[in-house]
């Protein structure tokens, strides 16, 4: 094969790679816009929870908190789960390493091995979620895991850690100690009950967890999102550089062979 046919198979390859980058990018940005719009519906909920926890907290007090220190300390993370996001799966797990818990659930397969090559604490992990719409569903299991683990009375802190699209740096929520004086008590009339208020009121918080999980998960999709859409929008501009550096090595192999072909003519008339 000549240099200039070497060229223009490469210039080929270039084009479908650059046409496979534009494509996943725009799947990308397009996920990244399905989670924003469902997370209008996440809120939604979040509040009105908060409106009933309000309600709920105005007929019963909230449970003495167990002070910090005397468990275990958890931590959630909301982790990369497919590729061609640069750093942003290692980013979290080393965030994740630097607050030292002593148990760790995290969501995504890519975060969960590299925090498993740190040893560290994994006591639950999951696949994040391949679509927007599948965080509901993911952030219910995860939280059904967190109540079964609080359940056994040893855990004194958990915190959820998360990153939001346009924004540098990474969330840490605290979780437990459920923070009560977020929700002020309803001073209206008493509503109608059907369960014991500490009964309701226990619900309500194991609802709301499941809401600021949710919330989370599609903050993390959306920012995975973006981070994919970012590594593929600088690999289309190096994609781009490449051929136009493939282009001008064409051109001068074209002309490289138009010269000698042109010598190769003027000796066979001089002979």
């Amino acid at each position: 094969m000549t240099r200039a046919a070497d060229l223009k198979a490469r210039l080929a390859n270039v084009a479908q790679i650059e046409t496979i980058v534009s494509a996943l990018r725009a799947v990308a940005l397009g996920q990244r816009r399905e989670a924003e719009r469902r997370l209008e519906a996440v809120r939604a909920h979040e509040a009105a929870v908060a409106g009933a926890m309000a309600r709920a907290l105005a007929l019963a007090p909230p449970p003495t908190a167990q002070q910090a220190g005397q468990g275990a300390s958890l931590l959630i993370v909301m982790g990369a789960g497919q590729g061609f996001a640069g750093a942003y799966g290692e980013r979290l797990a080393h965030a994740a390493l630097a607050q030292s818990p002593t148990e760790i659930f995290v969501l995504g397969r890519r975060t969960a091995e590299a925090l498993e090559e740190a040893d560290a604490p994994l006591r639950f992990r999951a696949e994040a979620p391949a679509h927007a719409g599948d965080a509901p569903a993911l952030a219910s299991r995860l939280a059904d895991a967190l109540i079964e683990r609080l359940a056994r009375g040893d855990v004194s802190r958990v915190t959820l850690l998360f990153a939001e699209p346009d924004a540098e740096a990474l969330t840490l929520r605290p979780l437990i100690p459920f923070d009560y004086a977020r929700f002020p008590p309803h001073a209206g009339p008493a509503p109608l009950l059907t369960l014991p208020p500490e009964t309701l009121l226990q619900t309500l918080v194991e609802e709301y967890l499941f809401a600021e999980l949710a919330e989370a998960a599609l903050l993390a999709f959306a920012a995975e999102s973006e981070a994919r859409a970012d590594a593929m929008s600088r690999a289309q501009t190096n994609v781009r550089r490449i051929a136009q550096d493939l282009e001008r090595d064409a051109a001068h192999a074209r002309q490289a062979a138009l010269t000698a072909e042109i010598v190769e003519l003027s000796l066979h008339a001089e002979g």
